[in-house]
């Protein structure tokens, strides 16, 4: 009986030290899996980064060409004063006041004669 009792701890001893190499290699490998995905997640973050310092960059040279431009071509249509813009468009209406004002003058020279 000695040596049955002896074979079957033997047994059992082989079979906690296996269950316990393969739950080892489990935590092993989910430990890799985790680095790995942080690791994936940060070059992911680094990437994006990296692409928005160069968006900015492209940014602030935009603005430092807008700003060596002379400030005849900086403006543009949109940009023009508002009193230039009020002058532009009472220019016509101006004019055809002058031009019925006119005309009620010769009206008038003319009715006298």
């Amino acid at each position: 009986m000695g040596a049955k009792k002896n074979d079957s701890l033997k047994k059992i001893g082989i079979g906690v030290a296996v269950a316990g190499a393969a739950a080892g290699a489990v935590a092993a490998g989910v430990a890799a899996y985790k680095h790995s995905k942080s690791e994936q997640v940060y070059h992911e973050a680094e990437l994006k980064a990296m692409s928005e310092l160069d968006d900015m960059n492209a940014e602030n040279e935009a603005c430092e060409a807008v700003e060596e431009a002379p400030a005849e071509e900086q403006m543009t249509i949109e940009e023009t004063p508002v009193e230039e813009a009020e002058t532009e468009e009472e220019a016509p209406a101006e004019e055809k006041a002058e031009e019925a004002e006119d005309e009620a003058e010769e009206d008038e020279e003319s009715d006298e004669d």
